[in-house]
């Protein structure tokens, strides 16, 4: 089949092929971070501190320091691969929903949300907090590692920073094109 039977057919359908190619790149990128994120709760708690310790080395070189503990480092850690997972996972519910106009959430008959944005991030917001519970829950049976509430909540800390600065910038940008969110009542 050629490019422009392709192009015909998607226009057909209304599909975005532009959506459907963001949308399955950032799908599998966000399927490989879950994978690095499980893979590093997957270390033993000598490897996980022998990993902490390199990076709290790197940070005193840098810095000229002296710092031994390296409980801030784990806490900025958690924080970072939840709040890559949640940018990820937003363009990727973000692209999946634009893919077609018949099937996007602003052709659903009943509305949840007041607006897509709002449904991306709240998915978004779902999506991640579930996985913050997952790895946890899998670090109860890694050999000196344990699941903690307490890390759920630092995970939830980069979830929730990333997610508003995705609706303030959302906003701006509205702002910027002169237009406003399209709200569903």
């Amino acid at each position: 089949m050629t490019v422009s039977k392709l192009k015909t057919k998607a226009h057909e359908k209304e599909i975005s092929l532009r959506y459907v190619f963001l949308a399955v790149i950032f799908w599998i990128l966000t399927l490989f971070w879950i994978v690095v994120i499980f893979s590093l709760s997957n270390q033993t708690a000598t490897q996980s501190s022998g990993l902490s310790q390199m990076f709290l080395n790197f940070i005193n070189e840098i810095l000229n320091a002296n710092y031994d503990d390296d409980s801030i480092i784990r806490t900025v850690a958690h924080s970072t691969e939840f709040a890559l997972l949640t940018v990820l996972s937003y363009v990727a519910l973000s692209s999946t929903n634009k893919i077609s106009n018949k099937t996007s959430y602003s052709e659903s008959p009943v509305k949840l949300m007041r607006s897509d944005n709002e449904m991306n991030i709240i998915f978004t917001l779902w999506f991640a907090v579930i996985n913050s519970i997952f790895d946890e829950y899998h670090q109860l049976f890694v050999v000196g590692r344990d699941g903690t509430i307490l890390d759920v909540l630092i995970d939830l800390i980069g979830i929730v920073i990333v997610l508003i600065l995705i609706r303030v910038i959302f906003t701006i940008y509205l702002k910027t094109k002169g237009r406003t969110e399209i709200v569903y009542t």
